[in-house]
């Protein structure tokens, strides 16, 4: 695996290569993430338990030019390679899929500084394999934006506000409704360091991962998946309308046993929550409490009850929320199966 600075050699070949003038480039980069347990349940204003990945992540150098314009090129993309568009001006239907994240953030910035414009040429190099579930957009809207403070010398925004307005980029450009939970740990992720957030207030705390004979591995099963296709958003609205047809802002607000109650109501008439929504619902719940459970073991060093709470995870994601696949599961079994 390429180290950081190989990364960071790349990107600045790739810039040199694409633009030429490499006077007063900056960069910004930011991990991917595994999350250890807390799945789908930071858009429900749960608990999540990410990870910032060590050497993984997303690299981007740049600097400033005079032709009104953002030009960029990248070596991560599974499309085109190149782009290049005018900030406020041009539509983000005219960009490709991976642009629009740039272009989010790029905007929100200029929303949020004051900025007139932003005039850039910008080389994206990254060793995360795209659409593996390690939060490669959100490692890349992060690297963008911690480039063009560097970029504009801007020292002042807070890391909350910075990690909003590259969810925002996602939402309103990319068109993925994500939770906060990819955009904090990209921002605020250390080695060897879970990160433990409240999505509800947006606090997180920093748990070490202490013991050296315990060794994190992350498999890719080589199935890409796609946050903008429309399963992502389907689980998330069915959430909401749940939530919602219990009174409630969220379902963090409530416990299983209401959910329960719920939906085993005489005569109530639940015709209008979508398919599925009691085992979506029943998840989500569960998810929050097994998160919660799961910090309290990671603190006094009881990854074995951890690692039981990881497996009931993956089984409700797989049997009520319907989000693993064939190989996802073949890997867990083997995982399951070694001592």
């Amino acid at each position: 695996m390429a180290s950081l600075q190989d990364l960071k050699t790349e990107c600045l070949s790739l810039f040199s290569s694409q633009f030429g003038d490499k006077s007063d480039v900056r960069f910004g980069y930011a991990p991917g993430r595994v999350n250890l347990i807390g799945e789908h349940t930071d858009y429900n204003n749960g608990f999540v338990f990410p990870m910032a990945l060590a050497g993984l992540g997303t690299m981007v150098t740049g600097n400033k030019n005079t032709r009104g314009v953002v030009r960029l090129v990248t070596g991560a993309a599974m499309e085109s390679t190149t782009c290049e568009f005018m900030p406020k001006k041009t539509k983000v239907s005219d960009v490709p899929q991976w642009a629009r994240y740039v272009m989010g953030v790029l905007e929100c910035f200029m929303d949020m500084t004051g900025i007139p414009g932003v005039s850039a040429d910008i080389a994206i190099q990254s060793n995360l394999p795209i659409g593996a579930g390690l939060s490669s957009s959100a490692s890349l809207e992060v690297a963008v934006f911690t480039l063009l403070e560097g970029l504009y010398e801007v020292t002042n925004i807070p890391d909350t506000d910075k990690i909003k307005a590259c969810q925002r980029a996602e939402h309103e450009y990319a068109h993925v409704p994500c939770g906060i939970m990819d955009q904090y740990i990209a921002t605020l992720g250390d080695v060897n360091t879970a990160l433990f957030i409240n999505c509800q207030t947006n606090e997180c705390e920093g748990v070490a991962f202490g013991d050296a004979s315990v060794v994190l591995v992350v498999t890719d099963t080589r199935v890409k998946h796609e946050l903008a296709g429309g399963e992502f958003a389907n689980r998330r609205a069915t959430c909401e309308a749940v939530a919602k047809s219990m009174g409630v802002v969220s379902l963090a607000e409530v416990t299983l046993e209401q959910v329960n109650a719920h939906f085993a109501r005489p005569g109530a008439d639940l015709s209008h929550l979508p398919e599925k929504a009691f085992p979506r619902a029943r998840h989500v719940v569960e998810e929050i409490r097994r998160t919660l459970t799961a910090r309290e073991c990671f603190l006094r060093g009881d990854l074995e009850t951890f690692g039981q709470l990881m497996n009931e995870s993956h089984r409700s994601l797989a049997a009520d929320y319907e989000v693993s696949c064939r190989e996802l599961d073949q890997v867990v079994g083997v995982a399951w199966s070694t001592e």
